[in-house]
Parts: C-alpha cells; sequence; structure tokens
C-alpha cells in the first residue's frame, strides 16, 4: 500500500471525522467520569457510542479495501468485515439495552455481543496475519518472533493477573468456564496484539509507523480491558472508567483507519518501505513492565498464587530478552565476519590484477617501497613483443588468455616471497629482494627463455616471446621510481636490439 506520511498529518487536523471521534472519546472520558446520570442512561450512551465508533472504522475499512497494493487491500476487506460484526454485535445489544437496560447482561454484553466481537476479532487477526513480510532473512525472522513473543508474554502476565476464575467448585464445567475465560476474548485480543507486532517490528506494514503503534496500544487495552472479571464491570465504582477505556480503545482504532486514509489521499509523494531498524525497544519496555509489576503484586500480596503466575511471566520475558540478545550476538558476529571477508576481497580487488591475479602497480611499488628500506632489491621489467597483433589476429578472449599463462609461467619462475606483477596491458614486473650480484643476468634469461616459444589457447598456436630489462638498487642510493626507470629503459634497449638481454646495474 502506498504510504504518504508527510501530508498525514495536515489532512488529520483538517478531517472532520477525526475530529469528530476525537470529541467522542474526550467526551465520553469526562461524561462518564463525571457520574452525572444513572447506570441505565450511562450503559444506553455508552452501547450508541461504540456503534458509531465501529460503523466508522468499518466504513473506513472498506473504503481503504479499494485502494493500495493487492495485499493491502486485501488486508483492510478483512478489517471491513471485522468491523461489520462489531457493528452487529453493537446493534444487538441496544436492543437488549432497551429491553432491559439494568440487567448484567446489557453492561457486560450478551452472547450474541460476545460471538460478534469474537468473530469480528478473529478477521481482524486473520487479516494482519495473511499479509506478507516479504523476504527477509532467517536471522531476521528469529529476532522479529522473539521480539512479538517478548511483548506478547508480558501482555499475557497482565491479563492473566487482571483474570478472574469462574466461582463454584472446581468440576469440568468450572475447567470449561476458565478456559473460555483466558482464551475466547483475552486470547484472541493477544493473538492480535502479536499479529500487528509482527506487521510493526517487520518494518513491512501496510499502515504508517504511528499508526501501527496506536493499533498495538488498542490492542494491548483491550486485552486488559477484556480481562476484567465481570464482577468489576458490574461495580458501580469502576463501572464507568471502564467504559470509558472501551470507548478510548475502540476510538483509537477507528482514528488509525481514518489516518491511514487521509494520509492516502493527501500525499504529494509516496513514500518508500519504513527502513528497517536496527532494534525495538518494545520488548525492553515490556520486560520491564512486568518486573515492575511483579514487584508490585509482591508488596501487596505476597507470595500467593497469583505472585506465582506473574513472577512466572516476568522469567518468560527475561528468557526471551536473553533469547534475543544472544541472536543479536550471534548476528553481529557474522555481520563482523562478513565485513573482514568484504575488506579482504575490497583489498585484493585493490591490489591485484582482476584478470591474472597479480599484484597490480599500486601493491608493486609499496612492496618495491618496503624492499628498498629493508636491503638491496633487483627489478625485473618484462614486456611482450608483438602482443598487438595476438589481440588482432587471434581476438581479445585468445589475448587474455595468453597473459593469464604470462602470469602463470612468471610465478612458478621465482622465489617464495618474490612479487610479481603485471603494470598494465602486457608489461609485467618481478621483484627479488635480497639477489646476489651474480645471479641477476641468470634470472633475466631464465624469465625470457620461460616466455619463449608457443602456446596453445584453444585451437590456435600463438606466439610468446618477451623482452626483460633488469636494475639493481638499494636504500639511500635509489628511489623506487628511478629503479623502475632504469629497468624500464634496460628492457626497451633489449626490445630495440633484438640481441642479448640488456641490464642496468646502478651498484
Amino acid at each position: 500500500m502506498i504510504m504518504h506520511r508527510r501530508n498525514a498529518r495536515p489532512g488529520l487536523r483538517a478531517d472532520p471525522l477525526a475530529v469528530a471521534l476525537i470529541l467522542l472519546a474526550l467526551t465520553a472520558v469526562v461524561g462518564f467520569g463525571l457520574r452525572r446520570a444513572g447506570t441505565g442512561p450511562q450503559v444506553l450512551v455508552f452501547w450508541l457510542l461504540m456503534t458509531a465508533v465501529h460503523v466508522s472504522f468499518a466504513v473506513t475499512s472498506g473504503q481503504l479495501a479499494r485502494i493500495g497494493a493487492p495485499a493491502a487491500r486485501r488486508l483492510w476487506r478483512y478489517f471491513a468485515a471485522g468491523g461489520a460484526a462489531f457493528v452487529v454485535g453493537d446493534l444487538a445489544q441496544l436492543v437488549a439495552v432497551v429491553r432491559a437496560p439494568l440487567a448484567p447482561e446489557s453492561l457486560v454484553g450478551t452472547e450474541l455481543q460476545y460471538g460478534s466481537v469474537a468473530v469480528g476479532m478473529v478477521l481482524l487477526v486473520a487479516g494482519l496475519l495473511r499479509y506478507p513480510l516479504g523476504e527477509m532473512t532467517e536471522s531476521a525472522r528469529a529476532r522479529l518472533r522473539l521480539d512479538a513473543a517478548t511483548v506478547l508474554a508480558a501482555a499475557t502476565t497482565f491479563g492473566l493477573w487482571l483474570v478472574e476464575a469462574p466461582a463454584g467448585p472446581h468440576d469440568a464445567g468450572w475447567a470449561l468456564g476458565l478456559v473460555a475465560a483466558l482464551l475466547v476474548m483475552p486470547g484472541v485480543f493477544l493473538v492480535a496484539i502479536f499479529a500487528v507486532l509482527r506487521l510493526l517490528l517487520s518494518g513491512r506494514a501496510p499502515f504508517t509507523r504511528m499508526c501501527g503503534i496506536a493499533g498495538g496500544v488498542a490492542a494491548v487495552l483491550q486485552t486488559v480491558l477484556q480481562s476484567v472479571p465481570g464482577s468489576v464491570y458490574l461495580t458501580w465504582r469502576y463501572t464507568p472508567w471502564l467504559l470509558a477505556a472501551n470507548v478510548v480503545a475502540s476510538t483509537l482504532v477507528a482514528l488509525v483507519a481514518r489516518a491511514q486514509q487521509r494520509g492516502a489521499q493527501h500525499a504529494a509523494q509516496p513514500a518508500g518501505r519504513e527502513v528497517d531498524r536496527p532494534y525495538s525497544v518494545l520488548p525492553y519496555a515490556g520486560m520491564a513492565a512486568v518486573w515492575a509489576l511483579t514487584v508490585a503484586v509482591l508488596l501487596t500480596r505476597g507470595l500467593d498464587a497469583r505472585s506465582w503466575v506473574v513472577g512466572s511471566g516476568a522469567m518468560v520475558t527475561t528468557g526471551l530478552v536473553i533469547g534475543r540478545q544472544l541472536n543479536a550476538f550471534r548476528h553481529i558476529t557474522e555481520l563482523l565476519r562478513e565485513r573482514d571477508q568484504l575488506t579482504a576481497r575490497l583489498t585484493e580487488l585493490a591490489y591485484h590484477d582482476a584478470l591474472t591475479g597479480l599484484a597490480n602497480r599500486g601493491l608493486f611499488m609499496r612492496r618495491l617501497h618496503e624492499g628498498l628500506a629493508a636491503g638491496p632489491v633487483t627489478v625485473f621489467l618484462i614486456d611482450l613483443d608483438d602482443f598487438k597483433p595476438v589481440n588482432d589476429v587471434f581476438g581479445h578472449a585468445t589475448g587474455d588468455q595468453l597473459l593469464i599463462e604470462v602470469a602463470r609461467r612468471l610465478r612458478a619462475g621465482v622465489r617464495a616471497g618474490d612479487t610479481v606483477a603485471r603494470l598494465g596491458g602486457d608489461e609485467f614486473a618481478v621483484l627479488m629482494p635480497g639477489l646476489s650480484a651474480g645471479r641477476g643476468a641468470e634470472v633475466v634469461r631464465a624469465l625470457a627463455d620461460g616466455l619463449l616459444g608457443t602456446v596453445r589457447i584453444g585451437a590456435a598456436e600463438v606466439p610468446l616471446r618477451a623482452s626483460v630489462g633488469m636494475a639493481a638498487g638499494r636504500h639511500g642510493e635509489h628511489d623506487p621510481d628511478s629503479l623502475l626507470h632504469a629497468a624500464d629503459m634496460a628492457m626497451y634497449a633489449v626490445k630495440e636490439a633484438r640481441r642479448e638481454p640488456a641490464t642496468s646495474d646502478f651498484r
């Protein structure tokens, strides 16, 4: 989906629907908090507000389902269907409120409304889970799963701390009721948190990061609200605030959809995919929140069953964070190894000839500097005779193969520790440190003889001959450039004379 973050905020400020939703949420908080009306009117107003918010979410999602990429359109179609399910439950609940405004079911929800919310949440979660994340490395997927699992474990801990076990004997019916209390509604919202985090942490969500964070906050808030026992909802001391919190959470979801729609409508330039963040603070914040809850529960309740649940959640979140860190350390190790390999490869490319693998001019001159500083050195300069006709007659591919063969022969004809380089074109050089004065002429003849004759390349017999010049020098008396120039002059003297290889000895 095309995202347009630059102008999304101006579009949101100018949007009457967004302003109305914000005012609605503020009015709900203030109105319910003042408690100026009785329970019946407050419950009726609550369900009217929820209906309005869910209608806005369903309509906006339906409009978003008609724009953007196919995967994003499919996601918003799921959201529109989920919003419609919420509206059905709200309308059914309004009927129940009109019939019996003071009945407990009018406040906490009838079975039809309960089922509609469950269906709607399943549709939302299905849309989020089906959205593709694109190509990711296995290490990145592992970090994403660990981050999402950590936040999910933290939210689960808070949900279990709030949930109330059903009353009555601990029989099969009680166990079924406990499973329903833990999984049917809080569990679905927890999966929704995981699905939102999956997209948000991947950096490939079809909505802006701010919208994703707001949606995640709404999912967390709804998880907590769904975990609150029904008896607490029916306690007049808490009822207004719980009603206001439900309105705020649902309004936040509707605002997310509206902000995304307005961002798409008012953008001038499309924004690219979110840049992957090197880390997320959410898992660490979740772990810190769970440990804070653990300390608070231990101080207020001591070591009871609920404290064990919260403490276990703290240990689970900590274990997941440790796993995430170990994964990060492995990833850093891999990155460092790749960096070293890349550095070695770049060094190889910077100082070696790509065709022959020999040292290039830069590396040769560096070693010549080092060799002169250490003692006497001898430089041999080799130039292939009549190399241009080889390219003209046999082609450049054959010429390249001939250069590779020359490099092989030169490497085979020198000592370990000597440097063989291709200076450019058909010009080669050999650096021999510590070579005795009497052996220079022998090496010249050996190099020339090794590069004399014909080379069979494919079906062609390619002639090979080279001119070799030599220059010897020592530190304090000669510099690298003058030494290389002397060898060059000696080589050209050989090429011109076409006789015995000539030498130039500075000693």
